[in-house]
C-alpha cells in the first residue's frame, strides 16, 4: 500500500494588551502533521494469458449464425457441415476460410456458397472462418 503525508502548518499571532497602550505581544507558531496510509490507486494483480491450447479448449464445437471466427480462439479446427442456407429471403449460404481478417480478397483461401448441405475443413493455420446466411455449422469430427 502506499502511504503520504498531510501537513499544515498554522502560525497564530497573539496580541493582548491594556488600556495603557503598554501590551505585551506573543506569536506561536503550531505544525501539526497527520499521516494517513490508504491505496492511492487500487492495486490490481495482472491476469496470465492463456496458452494456445487453453484458447483451444473454450472454443466451442459449433459455429453460430452470421460472422467471422478466429481459429483457435473462437472456433477449433476441424471439419464442419451446416443444412444449408438459413431460413429466409436468401436462398444460399457462403462460408470462406481466411489467411487473414483485413477483409481483402486475397485473404480468402477458398470459399463457396451452397444451396444446400455443405460440409468445410478448417485446418489448424487458418486465421479465421466467415459465414454468412447460413444455417448453425456443427462440428463433424
Amino acid at each position: 500500500m502506499a502511504g503520504f503525508a498531510i501537513g499544515a502548518v498554522i502560525v497564530a499571532a497573539v496580541t493582548g494588551g491594556s488600556d495603557s497602550g503598554e501590551g505585551a505581544k506573543s506569536s506561536a507558531t503550531v505544525t501539526a502533521t497527520e499521516t494517513v496510509t490508504g491505496s492511492v490507486m487500487p492495486e490490481s494483480t495482472p491476469k496470465p494469458s492463456a496458452s494456445a491450447s487453453e484458447e483451444e479448449e473454450s472454443a466451442g464445437d459449433g459455429i453460430p449464425g452470421d460472422g467471422t471466427f478466429v481459429v483457435g480462439t473462437e472456433i477449433k479446427p476441424g471439419t464442419y457441415r451446416t443444412a444449408g442456407p438459413a431460413d429466409g429471403d436468401i436462398d444460399s449460404c457462403y462460408w470462406a476460410r481466411l489467411k487473414g481478417t483485413s477483409g481483402d480478397a486475397g485473404d480468402i483461401i477458398t470459399s463457396g456458397v451452397t444451396k444446400g448441405p455443405a460440409t468445410v475443413t478448417i485446418s489448424p493455420g487458418d486465421k479465421a472462418f466467415q459465414t454468412g446466411d447460413c444455417k448453425d455449422w456443427k462440428k463433424a469430427d
